[in-house]
């Protein structure tokens, strides 16, 4: 028999059986694959790490499970005997086992011949299979089948329950499951009816914009980003996101969830659903791009160059800046090495995106002063930006390169030389010349007038000129002019009477002169060192400190330190010895000890340099003469220096000696004006600014009905609505110190209200009919016809006021009125002392003192007539000529103007050339401005300082 016969029986049964069983244990295992898929989806969705790791491990056990019952199905197939155990044995166990022998028997035969005929083992193996009954195995195996069918019925019934609950919910179970990184890869729909909104931030004082959803747009830093939408599917937890950050949906009480986000860099915003860890996006993406706040945009005419200060002593500033937003302060930044100081120039209100304005530094700056290394001058601003903070813009830098030390002294000293050496040329000039002779007295006239027109020219030129900020001021200035009208005096007398004796007159009063310029000039040069030793003193110990630096290993900051400041020490120095002899004798000083300090850095001694730096700095210190002369001791001798006798004029000291009696008597007369004052306001009774109260406040009341129409404060500057506005605050002012018993501020007050509202009414005039602008300058001038009947009500209720409280304090006044004819009495000494000789003084100041004293005249008089108010105005007046007697040329000659009391920011805005109406209309009104409001006496002089000032 056929080997193969035995194994296509048992194929046929293997056959039978799965026929019956295969379908239905493949719906049972499909539904069991289901089923555990869909429990796995459910379990991941919560998102945790756990969850999902328990699910997905699930899941891999499941499927292995499945592959590992396919692969031992498959080799079940193969295995004859568990065929026939599983199949035969099942039906008939008898059957069965006779079976598996046969089986055996078979085997056996095959491989031994002495067991028997294998034909004969096979044919006994068929006849048992033949024996099967086919229709027990088909029974038992729809017995199987059924039971099959039932696990896979039970396993399909909960695979559709954990599906139709809720379909989605398996989706984002499994979309979880299969997330990377916390992020789903298969995007979902979370949100409809979407709309978006973007609100600018606050200070950029925009309105909120509404977006096309998920189109590209830009929006400035810091803008929030409004999504509102309706959820497709209740109960998931929605955010908003980068990517990165995210921000929560909440609901907004009309069925609906919104969500904000702040800008900050440009980024890609979605909506998504937050599953634990997991994130599952919404497909749509809504791009938006950033605008930063920039910076502002500073802009310094002229920048960046190079200034030296000696040949610019005056920098004009003039910047622009300008901003996308909003500007909140402007700086003016100094910067010399590790020093800098910020100076605000402006804070511009109201957000403003655009500021100009201009700025004047000055040689004598107090930061120049203190600096001898170049200098970088920036204009910086600073925006109004709260979200990333504010920002600083800066302009190009000027850079200032200062003087040496001493420098603008020498620079001044060197000229103030020539103007001597000037005199000198005129004096031999008129030493060389013959006595004139009645035939050549025209000509000997005219040579006299040309000769001297020259000296003083030279001598002009010294005074105007400006040397690195520095001028002649103060004695010098004094001395010199006076000595020049000295001069002029003595030709006048000459040109009278050309004899011999009036040219030696002439002669000696050149000599005179002469020697009292000398003598001033030789005072300053003494000055001048003394106060450049002192400047250089302070490098010298600056040097010390850095060489100490060095010697304690610190060679990074000791080295440049050390040479910045040897450099100027001999700079410093040489112009040191420019400055007369005092000057000479300490700049050969300051050579040789810079020789010392030079010798020990060569041998990096820094020891030896700091002590010889310190010892340089202790005699500039003491910025006297080494050795004194006419039998006096200098420094050197231990003795103090004090003023060299024998000097051959005492102009200097006769000049110092004015000064200091000039500030003596305008000290005493201010402080008898003030005891006036005191007097008066003794003598006042409350009573009787009590009985004027009552009807103050009628008056008051009537100002503020004059005004009320008036604009308010806030208009454009420089417009009838802005002066109308001044009025009006002023005017009030003047209503309410009527009320509160202040006569005296309620004329100030109502003085100024007049000059603003005149002023209004003016430009109002000028408009052309624009509306606003004409009608406050109509209103303006109906208020200031009010207003002026309520001043002079005010000016004469003063009057009388002050009147009688003269009348109660006559007997103070006639004390004052002796005292003050004592102080008119010095004023007319200190005259004639300035009219003659070496202390002669300008002739501008003797006018001012001649002024000065009649003034005090008259103020004696209305004083011992018991006129209080008229005999204060008049000292007020002799004390304002004082004061203008103390021009400045009488400052110090190092004194220059203080940055701080001088120089102030000044926005401009720069007129286009239609508004532009020429400098003739400026000059007009500054020359009305100024004269119109002073007294008739001052007028003149007011008018020239305006045309100086215009210059």
């Amino acid at each position: 028999m056929d080997n193969e016969a035995p194994a296509l029986s048992i194929a046929r049964l293997r056959s039978v059986w799965d026929a019956e069983v295969g379908p239905s244990a493949r719906r049972a295992l499909t539904a069991a694959a289901c089923a555990g898929l869909f429990g796995a989806a459910h379990v991941a969705r919560v998102g945790s790490p756990l969850a999902r790791g328990l699910a997905g491990a699930g899941l891999a056990l499941l499927l292995a499970a499945i592959a590992a019952r396919a692969v031992l199905a498959r080799r079940r197939r193969g295995d004859a005997r568990r065929t026939v155990r599983e199949i035969i044995g099942r039906t008939d166990e008898a059957l069965g086992a006779a079976t598996l022998r046969a089986l055996a028997l078979v085997d056996r035969a095959r491989a031994d011949d002495r067991v028997g005929s294998p034909e004969l083992a096979g044919l006994h193996l068929a006849r048992l299979l033949g024996r099967a009954s086919q229709a027990r195995i088909t029974t038992r195996a729809r017995q199987a089948a059924a039971r099959w069918a039932m696990a896979g019925l039970a396993l399909g019934v909960a695979a559709l329950a954990a599906a139709a609950i809720e379909p989605s919910r398996v989706v984002e179970g499994l979309d979880v499951l299969a997330a990377r990184r916390g992020e789903a890869p298969l995007d979902l729909p979370w949100l409809e009816d979407i709309e978006m909104t973007a609100t600018p931030p606050e200070y950029l004082h925009e309105g909120t914009e509404v977006l096309l959803p998920f189109a590209t747009t830009m929006q400035p830093r810091g803008t929030v980003i409004t999504v509102r939408g309706r959820p497709v599917r209740a109960g998931r937890a929605l955010v908003l996101t980068d990517g990165g950050a995210e921000v929560p949906f909440v609901d907004d009480g009309k069925g609906g969830v919104i969500a904000r986000w702040t800008l900050g860099d440009s980024t890609t915003l979605q909506a998504a659903a937050r599953f634990g860890q997991v994130r599952v996006r919404q497909a749509d993406a809504q791009r938006v791009v950033s605008l930063p706040d920039d910076a502002p945009r500073v802009t310094l005419e002229g920048a960046p160059r190079t200034v030296k200060l000696l040949d610019e002593p005056s920098i004009p500033l003039r910047y622009e800046i300008t901003d996308d937003h909003g500007l909140r302060e402007v700086d003016l930044v100094l910067r010399a090495g590790a020093k800098e100081e910020r100076r605000v120039l402006s804070r511009p209100a109201g957000d403003a995106k655009v500021d100009r304005g201009g700025y004047e530094l000055r040689a004598r700056d107090p930061f120049f002063r203190r600096t001898y290394v170049p200098i970088e001058v920036r204009i910086e601003a600073r925006d109004n930006d709260p979200i990333e903070g504010p920002k600083w813009g800066r302009s190009e830098a000027i850079l200032v390169v200062p003087p040496q030390v001493g420098e603008p002294e020498a620079r001044r000293y060197v000229a103030l030389v020539k103007a001597r050496d000037a005199l000198t040329d005129l004096l031999a000039d008129r030493i060389g010349q013959k006595a004139p002779e009645a035939g050549g007295a025209a000509g000997h006239a005219a040579h006299e007038a040309e000769a001297q027109a020259a000296a003083k020219a030279e001598v002009e030129r010294a005074l105007a000129a400006d040397y690195g900020g520095l001028r002649v001021r103060g004695r010098i200035a004094s001395l010199a002019r006076g000595q020049l009208a000295r001069l002029d005096e003595a030709l006048a007398a000459e040109r009278k009477a050309t004899t011999r004796a009036a040219h030696q007159k002439l002669l000696d009063e050149t000599e005179g002169v002469l020697l009292a310029f000398d003598a001033g000039l030789r005072g300053l040069g003494y000055r001048d060192a003394q106060a450049v030793a002192q400047r250089l003193a302070d490098v010298a110990d600056e040097a010390a400190a850095a060489a100490e630096l060095l010697d304690g290993g610190d060679r990074g900051n000791g080295q440049g330190r050390l040479e910045a400041a040897v450099t100027v020490l001999g700079g410093g120095g040489v112009e040191l010895s420019k400055l007369g002899d005092l000057g000479l004798d300490l700049g050969e000083i300051v050579a040789n000890d810079l020789r010392r300090i030079a010798r020990a850095r060569g041998a990096s001694d820094w020891v030896h340099a700091e002590l010889a730096a310190r010892d340089l700095a202790a005699r500039l210190r003491r910025p006297e003469p080494s050795f004194g002369g006419g039998g006096r001791g200098g420094v050197e001798s231990g003795a103090p220096r004090g003023p060299e006798p024998g000097d051959a004029s005492s102009a200097d000291e006769s000049v110092a000696q004015s000064e200091r009696d000039l500030e003596e008597l305008a000290r005493d007369h201010a402080a008898e004006m003030n005891a006036v004052a005191e007097e008066i306001a003794r003598a006042s009774r409350p009573e009787d600014i009590a009985a004027l109260r009552e009807e103050a406040k009628k008056h008051a009341e009537a100002i503020r009905e004059a005004v009320r129409d008036l604009p308010q404060p806030g208009a454009a500057p420089g417009s009838a609505e802005s002066a109308a506005a001044d009025g009006r605050e002023q005017a009030e002012a003047m209503a309410g110190a009527l009320e509160q018993g202040r006569p005296e501020d309620a004329v100030q007050s109502g003085q100024g209200a007049m000059r603003s509202l005149g002023e209004a009414k003016r430009l109002g005039s000028r408009t052309g009919g624009f509306f606003p602008e004409e009608r406050a300058g109509r209103e303006a001038a109906e208020a200031q016809q009010a207003l002026a009947d309520e001043l002079a009500w005010a000016e004469e209720a003063l009057r009388k006021l002050r009147q009688a409280a003269s009348e109660r304090a006559r007997e103070g006044l006639e004390k004052s009125s002796q005292r003050e004819g004592s102080l008119a009495d010095r004023a007319r000494d200190l005259r004639k002392r300035g009219e003659r000789g070496d202390g002669r003084m300008p002739e501008e100041m003797l006018e001012r003192l001649d002024d000065a004293e009649q003034a005090m005249r008259e103020a004696q008089r209305s004083l011992s007539e018991g006129d209080g108010d008229q005999g204060s105005e008049r000292q007020r007046d002799a004390q304002r000529l004082l004061e203008m007697s103390r021009s400045e040329d009488q400052g110090q000659e190092g004194d220059g103007d203080q940055e701080g009391d001088r120089d102030m920011a000044r926005k401009a805005d720069i007129p286009d050339k239609d508004k532009h109406k020429g400098p003739e209309e400026f000059r007009r009104r500054v020359l009305e401005g100024l004269g119109g409001t002073s007294e008739p006496r001052l007028r003149e002089a007011v008018k020239r300082y305006a045309e100086g000032l215009l210059k």
